[in-house]
């Protein structure tokens, strides 16, 4: 085995390291924590397997009593091979540490796995917080800017219209929708048209799988012994390695995209993208090279982490529909009377439709995405109620801790929209908007927030005015009792496993729209 040989190897230098940090961290404690074994430290309680939130939550509960805080801490350090982890479990700590004090606590950790071997270290989500990050960020913020996305209102109205068609006949849910939350991207990010992305839609799928795995904490061991590396593909454990090299490959393949728009813009085809829009902002005094070379990075980047998401998120909603019939009913309600029969919802209609903007919310923070974020880095030491953080530290935030406070959310496992209504049944997020644990903190919250929310309010909206979310029959003609379970591979995002459900048509009129929409496009 290629780790007890490392760990063997490395004995000398492991052991100078986790003596001068065990005289550095004298002053002030560190955060309670797994009890730490000689020289490898916590390697082994770094929690490997799937739902590693819920191992995070429950360490918080366990070795809180140890800790300044009552009852349960906020805050967990681990340590590894020299590495500091501290978990973040709370929205208040959370704000404290990647908000308030956002200036050291923006950058990200080295992955070696993700971004030396795949070549994703110089990408905006996973770059350090440095001059090439801000450029990139600046691309995106410019081209995405909050209050200008309905620009792209057409283009989301025109995905959704897909979708609805698509479902009606749809044998196999995941894959349809997977296709078409990666053809739908494609169109936002490079203006690449459902038509023209055949040639494309493997590069992109591939891509954005392999980035959700990579980036999950503790799956690959050379991101804790960096050394690791430099062992060679055929070595007997070194899959790693093979791997590494065919997701840098699909990287690059998807990096390359960014000619596509190039071409179009030249030929007057061009539709309004993240990257058509980047490129007719560029700086004509500065160098068109470099601003080329971090838009392909941006855009690239942009579209690696958004197609998994919204695909995710629409998944899981799907499945808590199956699974809360009187949820759908209440929806249903709402939506004929706002929309009146057979109209198909627009953005304008949001105001009038609350319940469905809760069902938006309830959805991401019952099952977040990325129930730990993507990890952040503290660039200097810092002190947090009396608690030691090293300069360096990895720092995760636990997403799906902070969705499930019952101080904030009373009965935190029931999927209830009304978490975000206030006794009126209007909408009311005052101190439990979930976008923060969903899209991330402080500088490094998500760029592509406002349009990832707006699709989903209009996919959510759209596909119950048309449809009922329906279990699947048996060979008897009976409705099969609803069963979905999450996935339980270690893995970056959080989604249900493959189920099945049928979408009815709820009505002749809608029907009849259904039918205007194949017509039209």
């Amino acid at each position: 085995m290629i780790l007890p040989a490392a760990i063997v190897l490395l004995f000398p230098f492991l052991f100078v390291v986790y003596v001068r940090r065990t005289k550095r961290f004298n002053a002030y404690p560190l955060p309670p924590g797994p009890r730490k074994l000689p020289i490898v430290e916590n390697l082994f309680s770094i929690p490997k397997k799937g739902f590693v939130w819920l191992e995070y939550a429950e360490m918080c509960r366990k070795y809180g009593k140890f800790g300044v805080f009552s009852q349960h801490s906020d805050i967990i350090h681990l340590s590894a091979l020299g590495n500091s982890i501290i978990v973040l479990n709370s929205a208040v700590v959370v704000s404290d540490l990647m908000e308030k004090r956002s200036s050291i606590y923006s950058s990200r950790p080295q992955s070696v796995m993700l971004g030396e071997l795949m070549g994703w270290g110089k990408y905006l989500v996973f770059r350090p917080y440095d001059d090439g990050w801000k450029a990139q960020r600046k691309i995106v913020n410019r081209s995405f800017p909050p209050g200008d996305i309905g620009r792209f209102h057409p283009k989301l109205l025109s995905a959704t219209h897909d979708l609805l068609r698509i479902l009606i006949k749809t044998k196999d849910f995941k894959k349809d929708l997977q296709s078409w939350a990666s053809v739908f991207i494609l169109d936002i990010v490079y203006g690449i048209h459902a038509k023209e992305t055949d040639s494309y839609l493997t590069t992109a799928v591939k891509a954005a799988e392999s980035l959700a795995l990579a980036a999950t904490p503790g799956v690959f061991y050379v991101d804790q012994i960096p050394i690791l590396k430099y062992v060679p593909e055929w070595f007997p454990g070194a899959t790693f390695k093979r791997k590494a090299r065919e997701w840098n490959n699909l990287r690059i393949k998807m990096t390359n995209m960014f000619d596509v728009t190039k071409e179009q813009i030249a030929l007057g085809t061009s539709t309004p993208s993240l990257t058509s829009v980047a490129l007719e902002q560029m700086d004509p005094s500065q160098s068109t090279i470099e601003q080329e070379e971090l838009i392909k990075m941006t855009s690239a980047a942009t579209y690696g982490g958004d197609p998994d998401s919204i695909l995710i998120a629409l998944q899981s909603f799907v499945a808590l529909m199956l699974m809360h019939p009187e949820i759908q009913h209440k929806a249903h309600s709402e939506l004929d009377k706002a929309l009146g029969p057979g109209n198909l919802p627009s953005f304008s209609d949001e105001p009038s439709l609350p319940y469905i903007t809760a069902i938006v919310w309830e959805t991401l923070r019952l099952q977040p995405v990325a129930p730990l974020g993507i990890p952040h880095l503290v660039t200097r030491d810092d002190i947090y109620e009396g608690y030691f953080i090293p300069k360096g530290s990895i720092v995760i935030y636990n997403a799906w801790s902070i969705g499930h406070d019952e101080k904030v959310y009373p009965n935190p496992n029931q999927f209830n929209p009304s978490h975000f209504l206030d006794d009126k049944g209007k909408l009311n997020l005052s101190n439990k908007d979930p976008s923060g644990a969903t899209f991330g903190f402080g500088r490094r919250i998500c760029p592509g927030k406002h349009i990832v929310i707006a699709s989903m309010f209009i996919v959510i909206a759209s596909i119950l005015t048309c449809y009922i979310i329906e279990p699947e029959l048996d060979e008897h003609g009976k409705k099969v009792e609803p069963k979905v379970d999450w996935n339980p591979e270690p893995t970056l995002l959080n989604g249900p496993l493959p189920f099945k459900c049928r979408f009815i048509p709820r009505s002749k009129e809608i029907e009849e729209s259904l039918r205007r929409l194949k017509s039209e496009f």
